[in-house]
């Protein structure tokens, strides 16, 4: 068990990337609203960024040296502050090491995994193994970790929206739509084929879609017209649910060699956070957090995707009210900072902390 001091409140350190609207940002919030003191350990602090072919040589150059440094910062703040639990996002970029030493001191040390696949660079097995818990955001992770760490080592939470970036800014009824359907994501055979028939369907509406990897994706395809060419992040992301009537939810497909499919993603909470009509991939998963029809709307082929587009845009009433409806049902209780309150109650039931102070 942890030892600790009564009197003050639980000391814990978070190392991720902390940029606006990052899971690790939306999370800190939340614990700092538990009443826990943290300390922020970002690893955009130890490496070379930039766009230039002298800053992309210099950040390989550098590498091993940064990611050494940003090890040795997080045992620093650790050892100084005697930090309770320590929390980073898939432990990317954590050394084996770092996680043994730490637990040796009586850290309590837990992983965060909002991603799909475990072979992501910077990501090692053999950490995620050695840490004390594994909190995933994917129900289907449930086997691959009951091999992994046990059934004790793992749990399951819900992704959620990050409080500061995914918020409205306009009043429901003044909202200045710039597109009449939108998607934003990362590029995918399996994402590409559902947007294809949407723009076939609807080529005199104001289509967009956001994202890296669509411009070579779309070429010579009847989405070529409606990429933006260019991701976008923080509040302008979350203006961009905002000012699109219909925001699609489809996921990357199956991936990996278990087929690995998304039911949930970020976007099933950021788009109904930023007052964003949600037409969501049906799945059970996603008819428990929302109620179809009321909150948000659902679609499992092109033929009803595309019937329910044409629905919704000749129903704005309709369209507008289950949107305030599911932004009333995700604000806030699915926000990162209520997960925040999920981890924390997990620490506390799998008796990795004595209590919350």
């Amino acid at each position: 068990m942890t030892p600790f001091d009564s009197t003050r409140p639980i000391r814990m350190m978070m190392a991720s990337e902390f940029t606006h609207g990052s899971t690790a940002r939306g999370l800190v919030g939340g614990f700092r609203a538990l009443g826990w003191d943290v300390a922020e350990v970002d690893v955009l602090n130890f490496v070379v960024r930039g766009r230039s072919r002298m800053s992309r040589a210099a950040a390989r150059l550098l590498w091993n040296n940064s990611i050494a440094e940003y090890n040795a910062e997080i045992l620093r703040i650790a050892e100084l502050n005697k930090v309770e639990v320590f929390l980073t996002i898939k432990g990317v970029n954590i050394a084996r090491s770092t996680v043994e030493r730490l637990r040796a001191n009586g850290t309590r040390v837990v992983v965060f995994y909002p991603d799909v696949l475990f072979d992501h660079v910077g990501v090692d097995e053999a950490v995620l193994a050695a840490t004390d818990l594994i909190v995933t955001t994917k129900s289907y992770h449930a086997p691959y970790l009951d091999t992994l760490v046990g059934p004790a080592g793992h749990a399951f939470v819900h992704h959620g929206y990050c409080p500061s970036a995914h918020s409205r800014r306009h009043a429901p009824n003044a909202i200045p739509y710039r597109w009449d359907i939108g998607f934003i994501g990362n590029a995918s055979p399996h994402k590409a084929a559902h947007l294809a028939a949407v723009a076939r369907a609807f080529p005199d509406q104001r289509f967009v879609v956001i994202g890296n990897g669509w411009t070579g994706l779309a070429r010579g395809t009847p989405l070529a017209p409606h990429v933006l060419g260019a991701a976008l992040t923080g509040d302008y992301f979350a203006r961009a649910i905002e000012e699109t009537r219909i925001n699609l939810a489809v996921h990357h497909g199956e991936v990996g060699p278990d087929k690995w499919q998304d039911l949930t993603s970020t976007r099933t909470f950021e788009i109904p956070a930023a007052g964003g009509f949600m037409l969501h991939v049906d799945n059970d998963e996603v008819r428990a957090l929302y109620e179809p029809g009321c909150e948000i709307d659902v679609f499992n082929s092109d033929e009803q995707l595309i019937e329910r587009i044409g629905h919704y845009l000749t129903n704005e009433g309709e369209r507008a009210a289950i949107a305030e409806a599911g932004h009333a049902r995700c604000v806030p209780a699915y926000s990162l900072e209520a997960r925040a309150g999920e981890i924390a109650a997990l620490l506390m039931e799998r008796g990795l902390l004595d209590k919350v102070r």
